[in-house]
């Protein structure tokens, strides 16, 4: 626990710092894009069940890199504390602080079903994920269209996780469909480029879409890890603020077996125009093998909640 005090004492000293400019912030005609603002947040990631698939072996979560053989039973569940904080212009502070519980049961390959003396035990456990800070830069091209730029590192404070934390590491890594691996990826230093764009086109209609990568540098015995995502979503938005959309992402662990992940996840939500509490609430399904298609049993099925401030 000591790490998690550590990092949120840094999140608490950051605050501060910021107030003078927010207090200088003024409502501008841009604030409707996600990205500029004072945001503070906590997100969920919850399985609907457990994956029975070919996921990462558990020591791939602190750097192996490869399938199992055999089938797994997995499930995890994640969550983050997030803080986007205006500094000046379109500059922005950004941190989270992800925590996950996962667990684990790895079957060898050809074993019967029941047959327990084939079936090895299960691990779990719950552990403190990466914390991450990074900047980014919202510039306002026209009104309705922001551009958006940034960069991030996370900080890996489990090291030499137990058998149990790295089989929760790796479930945990597939409950957003591979995106947002800088959360739980073990013993790496994960740094991040990210490039978008937020359009409004008419005043009920937003699009969004981001491509990031990702290099997780390691800190232990493995290799670095190269992960690629990309992401769309579009949102229909009446003027009380309550949206319905969809979004599709790809995410390419390019150092993994398997170099694509596709998911979709439709979602409804509400978003003050400006300041106030904001809600939103998905469900993720993953399309192609070996994780879908995702409203099938045993694959990938994940309720996605987001609930926070706007200031």
């Amino acid at each position: 626990m000591r790490p998690l005090a550590l990092s949120l004492a840094a999140l608490a000293l950051l605050l501060p710092a910021a107030a003078p400019a927010l207090a200088e912030e003024t409502v501008k005609e841009e604030d409707w894009a996600r990205s500029r603002g004072f945001r503070l947040g906590v997100e969920a990631d919850v399985l609907v069940s457990t994956i029975e698939a070919n996921l990462p072996r558990r020591e791939a979560a602190s750097g192996g890199g490869t399938s199992a053989g055999g089938e797994a039973s997995s499930f995890a569940a994640s969550f983050a504390a997030v803080a986007q904080i205006p500094l000046f212009a379109g500059l922005h502070l950004d941190a989270e602080l992800p925590f996950a519980y996962g667990s684990s049961q790895a079957r060898p390959p050809d074993s019967a079903v029941g047959d327990a003396a084939t079936v090895a035990p299960e691990l779990e456990g719950f552990f403190f994920g990466n914390p991450s800070i990074g900047l980014h830069y919202v510039a306002s091209v026209f009104p309705t269209l922001m551009v958006i730029g940034g960069l991030s590192a996370s900080i890996p404070v489990t090291q030499d996780p137990s058998d149990d934390t790295a089989a929760a590491a790796a479930a945990a890594l597939a409950v957003r469909g591979y995106f947002d691996a800088q959360r739980t990826l073990l013993e790496h230093v994960p740094l991040r480029a990210r490039g978008g764009v937020e359009l409004r086109p008419i005043e009920a209609f937003y699009v969004r879409s981001d491509l990031v990568a990702m290099f997780a540098i390691p800190t232990a015995d493995g290799e670095t890890e190269v992960f690629i995502e990309h992401a769309s979503e579009a949102e229909l938005r009446s003027l009380g603020g309550f949206g319905v959309g969809a979004r599709l992402q790809a995410a390419f662990p390019l150092t993994r077996t398997d170099k694509v992940v596709l998911a979709a996840e439709p979602f409804v939500g509400v978003e003050p125009p400006t300041s106030g509490l904001y809600f939103r609430a998905g469900l993720l399904v993953a399309l192609d093998e070996p994780l879908g298609f995702g409203l099938e049993q045993g694959k990938l099925a994940t309720v996605r909640v987001a609930l926070g401030g706007k200031f």
